[in-house]
């Protein structure tokens, strides 16, 4: 069997094409460049979701309190903007959209910690 397998081998080798220095380095180039780019491309991932976070949660909560201040003031006029009554949904609104701010904030460095120890 050795025999054989020899003489295929011998027989097979001298029908086998060779890569030119060209395409291989042209190759090589190219998964380089690939590595390069995906390297960036999860540096601009992993970047902080802080800001975005922080602009949909404050985004929502002025918004919220914007509705809230337009329903108070077509209901009961101007004055009912100043009254005490008014400031309360205001501060739940704000405590809420605050509440929900730090908790993110808090989840977002924990995940970034886990990922770091992975």
């Amino acid at each position: 069997m050795n025999v054989q397998d020899d003489k295929i081998r011998e027989l097979l080798s001298g029908t086998r094409m060779k890569a030119s220095d060209n395409l291989k380095y042209r190759i090589m180039h190219q998964i380089e460049s690939e590595r390069a780019l995906m390297h960036e491309k999860a540096k601009v991932q992993s970047s902080s979701p802080f800001i975005g976070n922080m602009f949909a949660i404050f985004g929502v909560m002025y918004a919220l309190i914007a509705i809230v201040a337009l329903v108070v003031y077509f209901a009961a006029g101007k004055d009912a903007l100043q009254s005490a009554m008014f400031f309360a949904p205001i501060l739940l609104i704000a405590s809420a959209c605050g509440m929900f701010g730090f908790i993110s904030v808090y989840d977002d460095r924990r995940r970034s910690k886990h990922k770091a120890v992975s």
